[in-house]
């Protein structure tokens, strides 16, 4: 089952692993400038609980995801197409993901901090689903 890792009511941030580091860090810098996050934590992705992911989004209308993997066929790509099925009337904002970039992983330290996200990256997904 997924956790929610924080309480909040104006956006759903979901992510899971390393990317929940970035997830809390950002839900914490939005709560400042008066964005309450909601940040679910997935804990497995198969199975996915889903259902837990869609309450959420019922409450705040709004979903950002988190994870360090590539843009294409990524978890948060499986979570916006199941989001349109179920949870399509209840969306305020295009479900936006914050991924690893689309390049090969480099070896060098300082390339690979600009190939994976960023809390400023979440930080500003959640800003624009929320239309700030």
């Amino acid at each position: 089952k997924a956790k929610i890792a924080r309480k909040g009511k104006d956006a759903t941030i979901v992510s899971f692993g390393i990317g929940m580091t970035y997830a809390l860090k950002a839900a914490e810098a939005l709560a400042g400038e008066g964005i309450e996050s909601e940040v679910v934590d997935l804990r497995t992705i198969r199975p996915m609980d889903i259902e837990t992911v869609v309450r959420s989004v019922k409450k705040t209308g709004r979903c950002v995801t988190v994870e360090e993997g590539w843009p294409q066929n990524s978890v948060g790509t499986t979570i916006a197409a199941q989001l349109m099925r179920q949870a399509f009337d209840f969306l305020d904002a295009p479900v936006l993901n914050v991924n690893g970039k689309d390049v090969p992983m480099p070896y060098a330290a300082n390339l690979e901090k600009l190939a994976l996200p960023s809390v400023k990256e979440v930080v500003e997904a959640v800003k624009a689903v929320s239309y700030k």
